[in-house]
């Protein structure tokens, strides 16, 4: 004996509400994971770790970009978003750097806006740019560029900060770079001046001792 035609069709109903939001939930999951899955194969191309960053047309909220000099010592650099330009050149907004240097020293780096090719291992920084360092050096800029094979930080703009002994200014720039056996050197470039301070407070004590 057939079913009642009623009954098929009141299957027939049931059977369409399970589907059709399943098929609509499943497009919708579709169209927003798209741009993740695309990611995946840009990650190996740039060599970015990214930790599971949001992606719209290139853009990276949050990327995290992990690299090592010469030598195997590490480079790490976040920033709060990046554009991917080409495969190996993004631009970065609010860039935070952090680089050590051969005798151990680390420098970390910011700035508002930035440009890194990934090939050639190149930062740029421009606007507001800081640097410090563990050893006690402050340096304010508006422009910096960072070789990380070299180990080179180096800027030719005015730049204005202070050190273990003192402030320091250089009208033309600054370099900091290793020279050899690891030894670290800072370079004033131009009309530069360095205001030994703490050198000074130090004279006075051991005097005032004696």
């Amino acid at each position: 004996m057939r079913g009642h035609p009623t009954n098929a069709y009141s299957r027939y109903v049931s059977l369409m509400k399970i589907i059709l939001p399943a098929g609509i939930l499943f497009s919708i999951g579709l169209a927003l994971g798209w741009p993740y899955f695309i990611s995946i194969g840009k990650e190996s191309l740039s060599k970015i770790d990214l930790s599971r960053p949001e992606i719209q047309e290139n853009r990276m909220v949050h990327p995290h970009y992990i690299s090592t000099d010469n030598q195997g010592q590490p480079f790490h650099l976040t920033a709060e978003w990046a554009k991917q330009k080409t495969e190996d050149l993004a631009d970065l907004i609010q860039p935070e750097g952090s680089m050590t240097m051969l005798e151990g020293e680390t420098f970390k780096v910011n700035s508002k806006k930035g440009h890194y090719d990934t090939q050639g291992k190149i930062l740029i920084l421009q606007e507001n740019v800081t640097l410090t360092s563990t050893d006690g050096y402050l340096i304010k800029t508006e422009k910096a560029r960072i070789n990380i094979d070299k180990k080179i930080i180096e800027g030719d703009d005015f730049i204005e900060g202070s050190g273990p002994t003192g402030a320091i200014m250089g009208t033309n720039g600054f370099k900091v770079e290793n020279h050899p056996h690891g030894k670290k050197v800072i370079t004033l470039k131009g009309v530069s001046r360095v205001i030994l301070t703490n050198v000074s407070r130090k004279k006075d004590k051991k005097s005032h001792e004696n």
